[in-house]
């Protein structure tokens, strides 16, 4: 499915995650597989974790966070989420 900003993503309830130094470690309870994100990453994971939100929202959120681009941020974004989508780590829908 194409990423666009009304898609809407949520995290997997199969996926738990703890801070660690600079980041966040994912485990996947399904599968066993650990993932960690960086600052950055787990950013966007605390914006989707227990609430669904679309990519605008995450975008929006991010601007306010970070001084970089919206257009910087937005491939940076659409590289993450297509990652944690292709590893089943969220659900994207329309």
């Amino acid at each position: 499915m194409a990423l666009v900003n009304s898609s809407i993503i949520t995290a997997s309830g199969d996926v738990v995650g703890t801070e660690l130094a600079g980041g966040l470690a994912l485990l996947d309870l399904r599968t066993g597989s650990y993932f960690n994100l960086n600052q950055t990453g787990a950013y966007v994971w605390s914006q989707i974790e227990g609430s669904a939100k679309t990519i605008g929202d995450i975008l929006g959120a991010m601007t306010q966070a970070y001084d970089v681009s919206a257009d910087v941020l937005e491939q940076d974004l659409q590289t993450l989420l297509t990652q944690l989508s292709e590893q089943g780590l969220i659900a994207v829908s329309a």
